[in-house]
């Protein structure tokens, strides 16, 4: 701490420690219910009345780039899904280098046992990124709160966009180490 911080600190703690002085020794008494209660101060008319006072609200005022920064987006199209050949979508994200396979055992890719599968985005769990459908939140599945994407049927999907920094700003501490978002095609025909 230099010089300047500490005696402004000692300061601040001295002047505290008057003002504690000054209202504990005073002699006041506190207010009983038999004491008459102050009259109220005459309304003074001010040049300027509330309406035309200006109002400043500072939340507005803070920095939302998350939308608009440029992030890079890694996109995986239905094109790619498809030539893959690939079982499900797990493995085909699988491929790419975002994507690592954890250790707990169960599935070679995602860990997870009993059919589920999930996403772990640069080796921190599945449960520390965000899985979102045509840019909304999915269901969660399982005691673990992570995503099966197995409900996520890969025909249906039309790209997945996969953001891997900077997330969390934007979306909060779902996304911590990204987000994977499923696009899906709205002109779907046949069975």
């Amino acid at each position: 701490m230099t010089n300047r911080n500490a005696v402004a600190r000692r300061s601040r703690l001295l002047g505290g420690t008057a003002l504690f002085g000054l209202i504990a020794f005073s002699g006041l008494s506190p207010a009983t219910a038999q004491q008459a209660a102050p009259a109220p101060a005459p309304q003074v008319q001010a040049a300027d009345s509330a309406a035309d006072q200006e109002v400043v609200v500072t939340g507005s005022r803070l920095a939302s780039d998350g939308f608009t920064a440029p992030t890079p987006v890694a996109v995986v199209g239905a094109e790619d899904i498809k030539l893959a050949g690939t079982p499900n979508l797990e493995r085909t994200l699988a491929q790419s280098p975002q994507f690592v396979p954890s250790a707990t055992g169960g599935s070679t890719v995602s860990g997870q046992g009993a059919g589920q599968s999930d996403l772990n985005l640069r080796g921190f769990g599945p449960t520390r990124n965000l899985v979102l459908v045509n840019g909304r939140r999915y269901a969660i599945a399982g005691p673990d709160e992570t995503v099966d994407i197995n409900t996520i049927p890969s025909a249906l999907v039309k790209r997945v966009e996969v953001v891997t920094g900077g997330s969390s700003a934007v979306y909060g501490s779902d996304a911590i180490t990204g987000v994977v978002n499923f696009i899906l095609r709205d002109d779907f025909e046949g069975v």
